[in-house]
C-alpha cells in the first residue's frame, strides 16, 4: 500500500510504481493537498479497468510525476512556493519541528550522560532563554522572508540577533550560582511539545497569519513584490530592483493606473517574473549550495570530534554516524535527479 494513500494494489509492480510517483510528485514537485491521492485514485481505476500495469500505461514512474507537475499543478499555488516548493506556512512549520527536534537531541544527549537533573543559574536561565527565543524568531524570519513580509523580516531578524547576543552575554556576565534543579525531562518535554504542535499545525493555517494585507498598493505593492522576489523566487537584489523599477516606470507612464489594477496579483506577477527556466536554474543552484554547505558543516564536526577520542556507541559517534549517512542520501538523491534531467 503507497506511502499516505488508501489505495490497495493487485500487483506488486503497480504498488511500486504508485511509490515511485508519490516520492516524485510529493517531494519534487510540493502538489497542493490532495493533488497526490487523486491522482493515484484515477490511475488505480485506470489499472483495474485494463488490467494493465501503470508502467507499461504511464510509462517511467518519476517521468511521469514530472510531466502532470505542469499540468496538474497550477500556477496559482505555484505563485505561493519557494524554491523549495514550500509556502510560507510550510517553512514556518518544517523549521519549527527541525527545533523541536533538535531540542530533544540536546536533551537526549544530557540525560544520556547520567544527568538526570539540570542545575539552572541565573546566567543559564537568561542565556538559554534568550537563545531559544533567537531561534524561535529565527524560524518565524525564514517564514517571513517567503512570505514577502520584508518589514517584518527585518523586525524578526533583528530580535534573532538582539536575543543571540544577550544569551551570549548572559552565560559570562550573570551569577554561576545555582539558583534550582530542574528535571532533564522538562526540556525533552517541552521540545517535544513543540514538535508535535508545529507537526499538526495545518500550513494553510500559517500561511493566513503569514499573508499581508491585500489592500496593497502603490509603492506598497512594489516594495511586497521586490521582497517576494528576493525571498520566495531567488532573484539577486540587482535583479529584483531593475523588475521594480520597469514596473515603476510602466506606472508613471499612465497616471491614475493602480499597480494592482496595472499588473494584478502581486503573487501571480512575481511569479511571472520569476518563474520559466531560469526558475529551475536557480533550484538547481540551491540544491548544490545547500549540498555543499551540509557536507562542509558535516566534516567540521567530524574533524572536530575526531581529533580528540569518539567512543564507539557514544552520542558523538551515532550523531556523525547519522549525520554522514543524511547527507550522502542527500547527495545522492541530488545526483541522481541531476542525472535524471540531463538524460
Amino acid at each position: 500500500m503507497t506511502t499516505g494513500s488508501d489505495i490497495r494494489w493487485e500487483r506488486e509492480e503497480d504498488d511500486r510504481w504508485a511509490a515511485n510517483f508519490e516520492i516524485q510528485f510529493r517531494l519534487e514537485h510540493r502538489p497542493p493537498a490532495g493533488l497526490t491521492e487523486r491522482i493515484l485514485s484515477e490511475v488505480h481505476e485506470m489499472v483495474t479497468e485494463t488490467g494493465v500495469p501503470a508502467r507499461e500505461l504511464f510509462g517511467d514512474a518519476r517521468q511521469y510525476a514530472d510531466s502532470l507537475a505542469g499540468e496538474r499543478i497550477d500556477d496559482s499555488h505555484v505563485s505561493k512556493t519557494n524554491l523549495a516548493g514550500d509556502t510560507a506556512g510550510g517553512v514556518l512549520t518544517t523549521t519549527l519541528v527541525y527545533a523541536g527536534i533538535v531540542g530533544c537531541l540536546l536533551s537526549l544527549g544530557r540525560w544520556l550522560r547520567a544527568n538526570t537533573a539540570i542545575e539552572v543559574s541565573a546566567a543559564s536561565l537568561v542565556g538559554v532563554g534568550s537563545l531559544v527565543v533567537a531561534a524561535l524568531t529565527l524560524c518565524l524570519a525564514v517564514a517571513l522572508r517567503t512570505a514577502g513580509r520584508r518589514s517584518a523580516f527585518a523586525a524578526s531578524t533583528g530580535t534573532c540577533l538582539v536575543s543571540a547576543a544577550i544569551g551570549a552575554a548572559a552565560f559570562t556576565a550573570l551569577s554561576q550560582q545555582v539558583l534550582f534543579s530542574l528535571p532533564v525531562w522538562v526540556p525533552l518535554a517541552v521540545s517535544g511539545a513543540l514538535t508535535v504542535a508545529a507537526h499538526r499545525l495545518p500550513d494553510s493555517t500559517a500561511d493566513e497569519w503569514l499573508r499581508p494585507r491585500r489592500t496593497q498598493d502603490g509603492e506598497a505593492w512594489l516594495a511586497h513584490l521586490e521582497a517576494l522576489l528576493r525571498g520566495r523566487h531567488g532573484l539577486s537584489a540587482q535583479a529584483a530592483r531593475e523588475h521594480v523599477a520597469e514596473a515603476r516606470a510602466h506606472l508613471a507612464e499612465t497616471p491614475g493606473t493602480t499597480a494592482r489594477k496595472a499588473f494584478g496579483d502581486v503573487e501571480m506577477y512575481a511569479l511571472g517574473l520569476g518563474g520559466g527556466p531560469r526558475r529551475t536554474e536557480r533550484v538547481n543552484r540551491r540544491k548544490a549550495r545547500l549540498a555543499v554547505l551540509s557536507a562542509l558543516l558535516i566534516a567540521g564536526l567530524c574533524v572536530l570530534k575526531l581529533t580528540t577520542y569518539v567512543a564507539v556507541g557514544s552520542f558523538w559517534f551515532w550523531f556523525l554516524a547519522v549525520a554522514v549517512a543524511v547527507w550522502i542520501a542527500q547527495a545522492g538523491l541530488w545526483l541522481a535527479n541531476r542525472h535524471q534531467q540531463a538524460s
